[in-house]
């Protein structure tokens, strides 16, 4: 089991040494977003970021922040994310995974049909590219807005349940995930942070 961190523009200027000083090995950094005007733009803070992290010594992986409400948004925010991981990041290790951040406002209106067809057109955009990756969201979310058994085995997904059990897996064993969000409010040299846990 690994503990670990995630970052976006929220820690700026973190202390990543700190972080690995204090027994967190891995660090997912929040590498872009949709915008409202349904654009997607590089967070400010991604290259010191997922530099931070690298030169502390810290297994590294990159999220991205969803509005897609339909296949084709999806797919778009893959094909930009491709495009950026091309240019920022070819030839570095994501040891800590590729994830999709679903939490956005304008999802929860989507079926729990539509949300996981919407999802996955992402995942297999992804994945035709070789690159293969998972899905972030918190426990009622994927609870109450996702068909978890439409979602193959081999797509982990990283859970936000701030409490002292990932009651997702408890409740779902035969799930796969790896990555549970345990908490919002870690302070790491005085900067707050989400903390998690590999298993």
């Amino acid at each position: 089991m690994m503990e670990g961190i995630d970052v976006s523009y929220c820690q700026a200027g973190f202390d990543f040494q700190a972080a690995a000083d204090a027994g967190k090995e891995f660090c997912i950094v929040r590498i872009g977003r949709t915008r409202s005007d349904g654009q997607q733009e590089l967070d400010d803070y991604f290259v010191d970021n997922i530099n931070g992290a690298k030169a502390a010594g810290m297994k590294l992986g990159i999220y991205f922040y969803s509005l897609a409400t339909t296949e084709t948004e999806a797919a778009q925010e893959a094909n930009w994310l491709l495009d950026t991981m091309h240019e920022y990041l070819d030839g570095v290790s994501l040891e800590a995974g590729i994830w999709l951040d679903v939490e956005a406002p304008c999802q929860l209106a989507l079926s729990p049909a539509q949300l996981t067809a919407t999802v996955m057109s992402w995942v297999n955009t992804m994945n035709a590219a070789g690159v293969y990756v998972g899905i972030y969201s918190y426990y009622s979310m994927f609870n109450d807005n996702f068909e978890l058994g439409s979602i193959p085995g081999y797509v982990p997904l990283w859970v936000a349940n701030t409490a002292s059990v990932n009651y997702l897996k408890v409740e779902n064993p035969e799930l796969n995930i790896p990555v549970w969000q345990y908490s919002d409010a870690g302070n790491i040299a005085g900067i707050n942070v989400d903390l998690d846990v590999w298993y």
